[in-house]
Order: C-alpha cells, then sequence, then structure tokens
C-alpha cells in the first residue's frame, strides 16, 4: 500500500460526497427547477441533460463513495465539469465563478487518470475475476 493511496481514497470520498449531496438537491428542489435553469442557460435538449446530471452527480457519486466503476464515473464528471465552466461559470470570472468546479474537474480527473483501489468495490470485482479466470 503506497502513501497515496490514503490521500485518492479521500479524494474519491469526499467528490463522491459533493456530487451525491448535488445530485439529490437537484431532485428534491424539484427537477423542473434544474431544467428551467438548464434552458435558461441555453442548454439544448435542457430535460434529458437535466436528469442525466442529476442522475450522475447522484448515482455516479454513491458509486465513487463505495469505489464502483471509479474511473467510468470520473470521465463523465469531468465531462459535467467542463459543461458547467463552459456554459454556465466562466463568464463570472475565476473568483466566485468557476475556481469550485475547476478543482472539481481537477479531482475527477485524478481519479480518472490514477484510480482508486482502496477500500473499492472495483478492487473485489476485479479480483473475483481474476481468481475465476486463473482457477
Amino acid at each position: 500500500m503506497k502513501q497515496n493511496d490514503f490521500g485518492t481514497l479521500f479524494i474519491r470520498m469526499i467528490l463522491g460526497a459533493i456530487f451525491t449531496i448535488h445530485g439529490f438537491d437537484k431532485f428534491k428542489e424539484g427537477i423542473q427547477e434544474t431544467i428551467g435553469r438548464f434552458e435558461d442557460y441555453g442548454i439544448p435538449y435542457a430535460e434529458y441533460v437535466a436528469f442525466g446530471v442529476a442522475g450522475v452527480e447522484l448515482i455516479g457519486g454513491f458509486f465513487l463513495i463505495i469505489g464502483f466503476s471509479t474511473r467510468f464515473i470520473a470521465a463523465l464528471l469531468a465531462i459535467i465539469m467542463i459543461g458547467a465552466i463552459v456554459k454556465v461559470r466562466f463568464e463570472l470570472g475565476f473568483i466566485n465563478g468557476y475556481e469550485f468546479n475547476l478543482a472539481l474537474l481537477a479531482m475527477s480527473l485524478y481519479l480518472l487518470f490514477g484510480g482508486s483501489k482502496m477500500m473499492a468495490l472495483d478492487n473485489f470485482l476485479g479480483q473475483s475475476k481474476k481468481k475465476k479466470k486463473y482457477s
């Protein structure tokens, strides 16, 4: 076990918690509110995009917490953050604009390229596949 495994675990857990809470909030406030905001931002197919973003944030965030499909979920979250920065936050500038989204993007990219196996469901699923393969 490497020292940075602990840091990566914390990044995965915190990022997962942040996105789970944001996704839950989008559904809690009423997905119609989110759809309305997305329409105001000029996002095409706002209804579908809003459900997709809220779903990925909620379910994907939970998947990050348990370490399931970490790299795939991190890629989806990175795409969402790029969209948020470009379509919504960039014109507000760095401070009180897109700095938080940029930090979430960096965390997502870190997990995308590095993965996170410590205390991850992926780790256990990967081991069972290897055992079956060589048994």
